[in-house]
């Protein structure tokens, strides 16, 4: 492991303290599943944590903060944190930072993270995932607007009436914070069609589309399998789970694609995020 992925390894420990002593139901998914069951620990090159709750239990979750009374650690929500743009969870470490590229001119949270999804009804019948795509494309055409403050750019001569004009856009939506107000809407479709009694359900926000729609019995039975030096859940059908998003998953992709997603504006694992933007004046 990296310096990095110990700092995620021992928020993820703590999510799942919590989770455990109150019987919460959560799941590794995406990246963090496929190395927990092909390296049993991280990727090697990954670069975060991903988990995902039936919807029930990520409300129940994101409740919780009074269980981190006393530590730097932070639930991220477009509720708890006004700025923060996404329809998901962060469990934040206060006492870090890592503010990523697209939201370097954003003021919220910037400790370092694991991302924690809602699991949700996809479909009221069963049918292929690809007639499910509709409906994620629905929230990723809203959840894509969180990105646009990052249009920002230096005006130049050769380019500028479109840097202006990008200018416009990405100020109009940092100004009037669009992505924080249109998560409600996110919420309303994602929360439609209730997990417990859908036949296909999906991580909405996941980066698969819909591929992530899948048969709701696959999340019915958790198993615990190692994770580094700890023992995480996964769904006991993770061959399922990992076939459908991946194809043949303990075949290594091309080294060229062996490569983390994330890519910083300021990362220190020793410094508080607050401190850190004061000091590079972020």
């Amino acid at each position: 492991m990296n310096e990095l992925q110990e700092k995620q390894l021992s928020i993820l420990k703590e999510f799942v303290r919590v989770c455990e002593s109150h019987h919460l139901t959560y799941f590794l998914c995406g990246g963090s599943m496929l190395g927990a069951i092909r390296h049993h620990g991280f990727i090697p090159w990954d670069d975060d944590i991903d988990v995902m709750m039936p919807r029930k239990d990520y409300d129940e979750y994101v409740k919780l903060q009074s269980e981190y009374e006393g530590t730097p650690y932070f639930i991220q929500t477009y509720k708890t944190d006004p700025h923060y743009p996404y329809s998901f969870a962060k469990l934040r470490d206060s006492s870090t930072t890592y503010i990523e590229d697209f939201f370097k001119n954003h003021q919220f949270n910037h400790g370092v993270w694991i991302d924690i999804f809602p699991l949700d009804g996809a479909s009221k019948v069963m049918k292929p995932a690809k007639k499910c795509k509709n409906r994620i494309m629905r929230v990723w055409l809203n959840y894509y607007l969180c990105y646009l403050p990052a249009l920002f750019r230096k005006v130049r001569k050769q380019t500028f009436f479109k840097d202006i004009l990008l200018n416009i856009v990405a100020f109009l939506f940092w100004w009037g914070n669009i992505a924080h107000y249109r998560n409600k809407h996110m919420d309303n479709i994602c929360r439609k069609l209730p997990f417990d009694s859908s036949p296909m359900v999906a991580n909405h926000f996941g980066f698969n589309m819909d591929k992530e729609a899948m048969d709701a019995s696959i999340f019915k039975e958790a198993i615990q399998v190692p994770f580094e030096d700890m023992r995480v859940n996964v769904p006991k059908r993770y061959d399922e789970y990992l076939r459908n998003i991946y194809g043949d998953y303990m075949k290594l992709p091309p080294i060229g694609k062996q490569a983390g997603h994330h890519h910083n504006k300021g990362f220190d694992l020793n410094k508080g995020y607050k401190e850190y933007m004061k000091e590079h004046k972020i």
